[in-house]
């Protein structure tokens, strides 16, 4: 089923809880059979982040990694760093170049990555529940209309000058 979140940016999530959630990194992490841990990016992540362009795995597939180092670069407005958020086996998807517009489209059903570990660290992670109770202090729940420039007052200072401006071209 999942928990429900109301008004963020505009929008009614619905987080699966069937997973555990870092907020910290913006990532779900749902155990596999085997010790395999498939891990993505959470909705609110993928909101906030805008359109996802480009996804570049930064370490080689089947490396050992180690939990806070970082593995996959996501491309959107900014430079998303994304970090594994347990140390294992890193198995990448084999197609890369379809994640940026699967993300978009089904955040929950799209793995970045899998982590394969003998150790099971999911304990320490945020359920549905408690993932949607830290999201009501984020941006994302500020702006329950989705407007652009946020919540900001600087955002909506530049934002309303820009719509105020009257731009013509030169003689």
């Amino acid at each position: 089923m999942g928990v429900r979140f109301e008004n963020f940016l505009g929008r009614e999530l619905v987080l699966p809880d069937d997973r555990s959630c870092d907020p910290a990194e913006g990532l779900w992490i749902k155990r596999e059979d085997g010790g395999r841990l498939a891990i993505g990016m959470t909705e609110p992540t993928v909101l906030m982040g805008g359109t996802v362009r480009e996804v570049e795995l930064l370490v080689d597939d089947g490396s050992e990694v180690s939990k806070g180092e970082t593995v996959i670069l996501v491309l959107t407005a900014k430079l998303k760093y994304i970090a594994s958020p347990i140390s294992g086996t890193l198995v990448c998807p084999k197609d890369l170049s379809s994640l940026p517009e699967n993300l978009v489209k089904d955040p929950y059903g799209t793995t970045l990555f899998h982590i394969v570990s003998q150790e099971d660290e999911t304990g320490r992670f945020l359920d549905a529940s408690d993932y949607a109770n830290s999201l009501k202090d984020s941006d994302g729940a500020r702006n329950p209309g989705g407007h652009k420039g946020g919540v900001s007052p600087t955002c909506k200072a530049v934002y309303m000058a820009i719509g105020e401006q009257n731009i013509s071209k030169g003689d």
